[in-house]
C-alpha cells in the first residue's frame, strides 16, 4: 500500500513538473525570475506577450522565431526570454502564470497580442520591433540584439521626431478616421461643409508630414542608427501621394467618386 502511495504521489508530481504548457523551449513563463536573473546577468528582458490559442499572428511568430532554436541561441545571448501568454485554454500555462499575467497585461499596457517589449531589471520597458518580411529566425535575433544596443542613440537622435508625430500629426488622422462621411449628410449645403472640413484636416496632415519628414532628412542621424530614420521616413511617406490628391479634389469630383452608392459610384482611379 505505501509503495502504491508512493507511486502515485510521483507519477502527480512528475505530470506537474513536467506538463508541456504553451512556453517555448528556452523561455520561461516566471516573468519575476526572469526579471531576478535579469539583475543577476545585467541582461534584459524580452518579453513576448500572446495569445498562444487564438491570435493567429501570435502563432505565426511561434511557428517562424520563438520556436527556432537558432533564434533562441542567438537571443539568449543579450536577453532573458520570457513568454507571457494569455492563451484561452488556461491548462496552457502554470497556476503562478494565470494569476500573474493579467497584471502585467494591465502594468504594461498591453492592447494588442503579439505584442513584445525590452523590460529592464529594474522594470521600465520599451517596444521591441517584430520581424519585418521573410527576416530568417537568427537575423531577426541579432536586429533585436542591435536595437537595444543602440537604444540610447535612438532616445536621443529618433525619438523627438517619433514624440513630435505622436503630438501632431497621430491626433490628426484620429480625428479624420473620426469625422462623419460628408456624403451622408441630407442638404447639400451641410455635404459642401463636410467636405471642405475634410479637406483642410487632411491638407493641415500633409503640411504637418512635410514639414517634419523635411526636418529628419536634415537632421545629423548616427550612422548605426539609419534603419530608424528611415523607418520614420516611410512612415510619414505613406500613403501621402494620395492624401494629397484627396486634399484637391473638388466637391463635385469627390461627390461622382463617393456620394452614390458603392454599387453604382464612378469607375476609375484619382487623376
Amino acid at each position: 500500500m505505501k509503495k502504491l502511495i508512493t507511486s502515485i504521489v510521483f507519477s502527480l508530481t512528475a505530470t506537474l513538473l513536467f506538463a508541456k504548457t504553451s512556453t517555448p523551449n528556452g523561455f520561461i513563463d516566471d516573468f519575476d525570475m526572469a526579471l531576478e536573473s535579469a539583475k543577476k546577468s545585467g541582461k534584459t528582458v524580452l518579453a513576448v506577450f500572446s495569445g498562444s490559442d487564438w491570435c493567429y499572428w501570435c502563432k505565426v511568430l511561434e511557428k517562424d522565431y520563438l520556436s527556432k532554436k537558432e533564434f533562441v541561441d542567438e537571443a539568449s545571448k543579450c536577453f532573458e526570454l520570457c513568454f507571457i501568454d494569455s492563451p484561452k485554454d488556461k491548462s496552457r500555462v502554470t497556476a503562478k502564470a494565470a494569476s500573474r499575467n493579467p497584471e502585467l497585461l494591465k502594468k504594461y499596457a498591453i492592447r494588442e497580442f503579439p505584442t513584445i517589449k525590452f523590460i529592464k531589471s529594474d522594470g521600465t520597458a520599451f517596444d521591441a520591433p517584430r520581424p519585418k518580411g521573410d527576416i530568417a529566425p537568427k537575423a531577426y535575433a541579432e536586429a533585436l540584439i542591435k536595437t537595444i544596443k543602440y537604444n540610447p542613440l535612438v532616445e536621443k537622435h529618433i525619438k523627438p521626431f517619433k514624440d513630435e508625430f505622436t503630438a501632431k500629426i497621430q491626433p490628426l488622422h484620429i480625428k479624420l478616421f473620426q469625422m462623419e462621411f460628408p456624403f451622408s449628410k441630407k442638404t447639400e449645403e451641410e455635404q459642401r461643409a463636410a467636405h471642405l472640413e475634410g479637406v483642410k484636416l487632411i491638407r493641415e496632415i500633409v503640411a504637418k508630414r512635410i514639414e517634419l519628414r523635411e526636418k529628419l532628412l536634415k537632421a545629423k542621424i548616427p550612422s548605426e542608427i539609419e534603419y530608424e530614420k528611415n523607418d520614420l521616413l516611410n512612415q510619414l511617406n505613406a500613403n501621402l501621394e494620395d492624401l494629397k490628391k484627396l486634399a484637391e479634389l473638388k466637391f463635385e469630383d469627390a461627390k461622382k467618386l463617393y456620394g452614390q452608392p458603392a454599387g453604382k459610384r464612378t469607375k476609375g482611379k484619382l487623376k
